[in-house]
């Protein structure tokens, strides 16, 4: 039978709950009984095909290891509202995500630091704990860089250029030099520090095998439950007045179990439901909190404020020549390698080349920070070979070999939405309102991303060569560098959407201190992405990973 005490209970069986489970429980000293447990609303998904395969990528996001939550109408997107996926499940949203890895660049964790007054988290001094999860693999003529990377993590990381020459896609060389045209650098390791440029796609997959947390960490000397939700964190009582705060002191569970505590409670449930894990055990804006009946037991409204999330558009773009065999869906584009993750060579990273414009539409200091950096990555662009579909680019392209995608997105967001309650039940779905689109400053960046990844299409010579035009959707004009505001703001509200990469519902030097502490409260931290105080320009798995092994220190040590 479970024990219903332990030292550390850790809410959430994602991919922060099972790194910092994992490490938490080697740092602390030997015991004859298991002393971390981690509590999983979702169900152990390893032996799930199309869980275990990067061609299940899409179906994972619609099955019952994911979560559909609803996003509210967004007033500045026609109206318009969604579903977002969720993992869950042991791994948590690397069970379903499409397995990127990028770090960012070296620029946001140093504004990460600033904001929150604490150098651990500038980019040099987490590079250690980037490096601890990896095991990058070689690639032939590039030399091991200890600095930056490592080399036996338990999860291996695979630049594309590692599985050459089964996998050199046909359009790599047009693409690169499509955008050394207009004078973007090509970058053999975008995973550095210095991220803007065009650099080598780097993923999780391993020959089209997922990496589930699960089963690459060492959790023997964890206790795991899953089909656990977690209904509340409760809280020893504060006997007198003064300084006193009150002190996280177990969980109770949907159903009634309660399970101790002894010394922390550490919640990983992720940007949405993290805020709502909170919010239900009385931590929140009291005036939201009495709304549905919970006493307050530390104020705070700025639990759940400050979500941002990438936002992005696609276009689908008509082959010139796709009899070559340059794209997926033709009879020559066969090699099983081709299949193994996404199909893609690259990203590209870049800084706003008309920064200037933003400058008067960016009011506060947090957000001059953000957007004004020089050297900040304000945008992603990604080119894939294949006709991506009606959800990437608003029209149905065929799967037949005469089409390509392209993605922008925008990385540096000012619109701010939030996460609030539904109702008293972690079983009912928070109430998230991701409000893209709010702010002046994103829309001119995003229309300033548009037209650049339009333009390296259709005015490079290289871009020429292979691109015949662009197939916009029925009734929208085709994105050029003549394009009007207007009419790009007209396909944006209708077909933009998010890149599922929320972040900052409980920001750091807002919900939690520098050390992952929720503020106001002792023995309560939270480790997930939803501590980022900085929209981090990257995929935020690795992120993610870090964040949790330099909490883990910190727990391990008391600190």
């Amino acid at each position: 039978m479970a024990s219903s005490s332990y030292d550390y209970i850790i809410v959430g069986g994602g991919l922060a709950g099972l790194v910092l489970a994992s490490r938490l429980s080697k740092l602390l000293p030997p015991s004859d009984t298991k002393q971390v447990l981690v509590l999983e609303a979702g169900t152990d998904p390893s032996t799930t095909d199309y869980i275990l395969t990067s061609q299940g990528a899409h179906q994972a996001w619609t099955s019952p290891h994911s979560y559909q939550l609803p996003i509210s109408p967004n007033r500045h997107l026609n109206g318009r509202s969604t579903t977002v996926p969720v993992g869950k499940a042991l791994g948590g949203s690397a069970a379903i995500n499409g397995g990127a890895w990028t770090r960012g660049p070296k620029s946001d964790y140093d504004l990460w630091a600033k904001l929150v007054g604490d150098e651990s988290w500038g980019y040099d001094a987490l590079v250690p704990y980037l490096r601890r999860v990896e095991s990058m693999a070689l690639v032939e003529g590039m030399e091991k860089d200890e600095t930056q990377h490592g080399y036996d993590g338990p999860l291996k990381v695979t630049p594309i250029r590692s599985q050459w020459p089964a996998r050199k896609y046909p359009l790599r060389e047009s693409v690169q030099k499509m955008w050394e045209e207009v004078g973007v650098k090509y970058i053999p390791d975008g995973n550095a520090g210095d991220q803007n440029g065009l650099v080598e796609f780097v993923e999780a997959w391993v020959k089209s095998a997922r990496q589930l947390p699960n089963k690459i960490l060492d959790l023997a000397k964890v206790d795991i439950r899953t089909g656990s939700t977690v209904q509340r964190v409760t809280f020893a009582k504060v006997e007198g007045q003064g300084q006193d705060q009150p002190a996280a002191n177990g969980v109770d569970l949907v159903g009634g179990e309660h399970v101790v505590a002894n010394k922390e409670v550490i919640v990983c449930t992720g940007t949405y439901h993290t805020p709502q894990v909170l919010m239900l055990s009385g931590i929140g804006d009291p005036a939201e909190l009495t709304k549905h009946g919970i006493e307050t037991i530390a104020a705070n409204p700025e639990v759940g404020k400050s979500l941002k999330d990438h936002f992005a558009l696609g276009m689908a773009w008509k082959l010139k020549h796709p009899e070559k065999g340059l794209a997926i869906g033709s009879p020559l584009f066969t090699d099983p390698s081709y299949f193994s993750g996404w199909p893609m060579d690259f990203i590209e990273f870049g800084p706003l080349e008309e920064l200037s414009k933003l400058e008067p539409l960016v009011k506060s200091q947090e957000d001059r920070d953000l957007v004004l950096r020089p050297d900040a990555s304000h945008m992603e662009i990604v080119t894939l070979y294949a006709g991506m579909g009606k959800g990437f680019t608003g029209i149905d392209t065929p799967m037949d070999g005469s089409y390509i995608t392209t993605i922008a997105c925008y990385l540096t967001p000012t619109s701010k939405g939030s996460v609030t309650l539904q109702s008293a039940s972690i079983e009912d779905p928070p109430v998230i309102d991701v409000n893209f689109f709010d702010t002046e400053a994103d829309k001119v960046g995003f229309r300033q991303a548009l037209r650049k990844a339009a333009s390296v299409h259709l005015e490079t010579e290289a871009g020429r060569s292979f691109v015949s035009h662009e197939v916009p959707p029925e009734g929208y004009a085709c994105i050029t560098k003549d394009t009007t505001d207007e009419e790009l703001d007209k396909r944006i509200a209708d077909l933009g959407y998010t890149f599922h990469h929320p972040m900052g519902s409980c920001a750091m030097g807002k919900v939690v201190d520098s050390h992952c502490r929720v503020i106001g409260i002792r023995c309560l931290r939270i480790v997930d992405a939803s501590v980022f105080p900085v929209p981090m320009a990257c995929h935020p798995q690795a992120v993610v990973y870090a964040t949790a092994e330099r909490a883990a220190e910190w727990i391990g040590r008391g600190d």
